[in-house]
């Protein structure tokens, strides 16, 4: 999804809240969508995400490709833009449903 916002003080949404997250991270890769994160980021398999990693789902919105981003924390989580930003628990029926990737960013 991208559209809604894409800072604190103007509000966010999936992909405006991880941009803002990695670009006060050590990274400068301005205000991408969903798909754009998913496009700098090496795919990696499941069993090689780890914290700070960014999980991509798709079909959450109606619009191809990835729709959906958030970071993942560890332990089946990840934490996103929603109202409020919070974790959610990707290993639920929706989510696995919806799964499309995990991705790493590359060096900063």
């Amino acid at each position: 999804m991208f559209g809604a916002g894409s800072s604190p003080e103007t509000s966010f949404d999936c992909s405006g809240y991880v941009s803002w997250v990695i670009n006060h991270s050590g990274w400068n890769v301005g205000r991408l969508g969903a798909q754009g994160l998913y496009d700098i980021c090496t795919p990696i398999p499941a069993s090689e995400a780890k914290p700070g990693d960014l999980v991509f789902f798709e079909g959450t919105y109606d619009t191809t490709g990835v729709s959906h981003v958030g970071i993942y924390v560890g332990d089946g989580e990840m934490i996103a833009a929603g109202d409020p930003i919070g974790y959610s628990d990707i290993t639920t029926s929706y989510w696995k449903s919806h799964f499309y990737s995990y991705g790493r960013l590359p060096s900063p």
